[in-house]
């Protein structure tokens, strides 16, 4: 029977050759989990944006654009790893639009990743709307027995 005989430092050679690709390969993992989170986050914010800026318009004297803007620009002011170039803008008429623009920092050879999120919300009147929600059930209820 042959004993094979084990060369040592082999493994530590090995491991040395695929360490590198094992370390691109989670740094790379990483950087997309930040740019998923800054993506969910302006996402988020900019529909909460909208929304706020929605339900100042059903009020009388709302001001719809600097309610939103600011809620917009509050929520934008919270820091965000990686990113730079952090813009937004907001739009309202009957619908208030908020989107959000900024470049997410890569880890290699300075590349930069453009992410554009927006959000809209319609500006309704709630006493109106289930008015009209409670006319419509009427209506079905009414062709159901009919």
């Amino acid at each position: 029977m042959k004993m094979k005989k084990i060369k040592k430092g082999s493994m530590t050679v090995e491991t040395a050759c695929v360490m590198s690709l094992i370390l691109l390969v989670l740094m790379g993992t990483l950087d997309l989990c930040f740019f998923v989170h800054n993506r969910a986050w302006l996402t988020a914010a900019a529909y909460e944006a909208a929304l706020v800026g929605s339900m100042e318009g059903v009020k009388e004297e709302g001001k719809v654009y600097e309610t939103a803007k600011a809620r917009c620009e509050e929520l934008g002011n919270v820091g965000f790893f990686g990113a730079e170039n952090l813009t937004a803008n907001v739009e309202a008429d009957d619908r208030v639009q908020v989107s959000y623009e900024l470049d997410t920092i890569v880890g290699y050879g300075g590349l930069k990743w453009h992410l554009k999120t927006e959000g809209n919300a319609k500006i309704i009147r709630p006493a109106q709307w289930i008015r009209k929600v409670k006319a419509a059930g009427e209506v079905i209820k009414g062709i159901g027995e009919g």
